[in-house]
């Protein structure tokens, strides 16, 4: 009888399987910057080049996870979604243990490989649930409060490194992570997956929309998905190369690994959290004010705080605008999940969610973020090999510019956005009152 109450309170609790959702979130994230977090340690015990570091935490992970997220977006939009997230929370977790017992590039390489695979169910699969539990006025928050997970899992990552490396090893780390991630699978097959489009007010009809031919039809007639992908994935740039963080730190800033590795996580935990949990709000508040919806938020957002993260990277490490950079490159960076994602799901026809989640992970992550940490890494031997100095600060700087090109993506993207809500109050004034103009 108790397990049958446990049950019901689980199903009829969205704020339950949300929360339950952050915290595999945050265990994802924990499992995928660990090997980033343990940069120093792993690349001397391994005997690694900065090319070879790059590829472990750019191409090599984010190729397989980008690509099978569109396949698990696929069987997300059809299938038992809990079912599928326990299957992928059971790989990576398997995986992220085996990786404490690699022995060379090989060996860690194939480790990195699977732990993609299995981790790709994660955020389509989620992100499709929830946009089923709740109504589309809440998304921008709801999204933000999933994708805590990434500064949450990210900075606790480099705690991890900071204070259990020393007593314990990076290797035990590992060991530790993955018996974790199984242990939480159990949870997961007590939820039931809710009706698909429950909570849109327009519901979609479309019986053909499963096709991938349709797919790429509403992608071809939306372009403000398509500009809101294409703006992502320069966004993500400085975000692949952020896997070199602690390289740079304790390389050319002088800091000593365990230390910065604690501090490092501690501010991208609170500076992050701060971030998500704002875009989130924020860019709802703008959504229903303004017109151009929440990327032209983030347009706003970026202006104000690039030149804080641009200038950090050439300050004195003593002083404080040196932190002040870092804290708003951590802002900045995690400020940008809800108010995109939630974009997505609201342009998205209902039973096309995940696979649109999945393909605009495949932008940020396979183009963004695995090409930026490759070539931060390729720069930087290459600036190393013709006797230039701080080579990593002159590539980290160089993937930073390039996030700027996000700004006319969003700006031309958020244009297509605001004609649609003009339509709507055109349609239907009472649901949706008129929204000031702004830009």
């Amino acid at each position: 009888m108790s397990t049958v109450s446990s049950k019901s309170v689980i199903v009829s609790n969205p704020g339950l399987i949300l929360g339950f959702l952050l915290l595999l979130n945050t265990l994802n994230m924990v499992d995928r910057n660990l090997l980033a977090s343990f940069g120093p340690q792993v690349v001397a015990d391994l005997n690694l080049s900065d090319s070879e570091f790059g590829l472990l935490t750019g191409v090599i992970f984010v190729f397989f996870y980008s690509i099978m997220g569109l396949v698990m977006g696929f069987f997300a939009d059809r299938y038992h979604r809990p079912r599928l997230i326990a299957v992928g929370l059971v790989m990576w977790s398997v995986l992220t243990a085996y990786s404490g017992m690699a022995k060379n590039f090989l060996q860690m390489a194939t480790a990195r490989v699977f732990i993609g695979v299995g981790e790709s169910c994660l955020s389509p699969t989620s992100m499709s649930l929830l946009s089923d539990l709740y109504p589309p006025q809440k998304r921008g928050l709801i999204s933000a409060i999933f994708y805590l997970g990434v500064p949450l899992g990210a900075g606790a990552s480099f705690i991890v490194a900071g204070v259990l490396g020393p007593q314990l090893g990076w290797r035990n780390c590992f060991l530790i992570m993955g018996f974790i991630g199984l242990v939480l699978v159990l949870p997961l097959l007590l939820i039931k997956d809710p009706q698909r489009g429950a909570k849109d007010t327009i519901v979609d009809n479309d019986i053909n929309n499963e096709s991938w031919r349709h797919l790429l039809t509403t992608l071809k007639h939306r372009p403000a998905l398509m500009l809101t992908m294409l703006g992502a994935i320069f966004l993500h740039i400085p975000v692949g190369a952020a896997n070199f963080a602690q390289l740079w730190l304790v390389r050319e800033r002088g800091f000593e690994a365990s230390e910065i590795a604690t501090l490092y996580g501690i501010l991208f935990l609170l500076f992050g959290t701060l971030g998500t949990l704002l875009g989130g709000v924020l860019g709802d508040w703008y959504h229903a004010r303004y017109k151009g919806g929440r990327i032209r938020f983030l347009v706003f957002l970026m202006l104000v705080l690039t030149p804080l993260l641009l200038g950090y990277r050439l300050a004195d490490p003593s002083s404080s605008f040196f932190y002040i950079g870092m804290c708003a490159g951590f802002f900045l960076m995690s400020a940008f999940y809800g108010p995109a994602f939630s974009t997505i799901q609201d342009l998205s026809p209902a039973k096309m969610r995940a696979r649109m989640t999945a393909i605009l992970l495949i932008a940020c992550n396979l183009i963004g973020l695995g090409m930026g940490a490759v070539i931060t890494g390729v720069v930087s031997d290459f600036l190393q090999g013709v006797g230039i100095e701080n080579s990593l600060t002159w590539s980290l700087l160089v993937t930073d510019l390039l996030s700027l090109l996000t700004i006319p993506c969003f700006i031309w993207g958020s244009s297509f956005i605001a004609k649609s809500q003009v339509r709507e109050q055109l349609v239907n004034p009472i649901d949706h009152p008129p929204s000031r103009s702004l830009l």
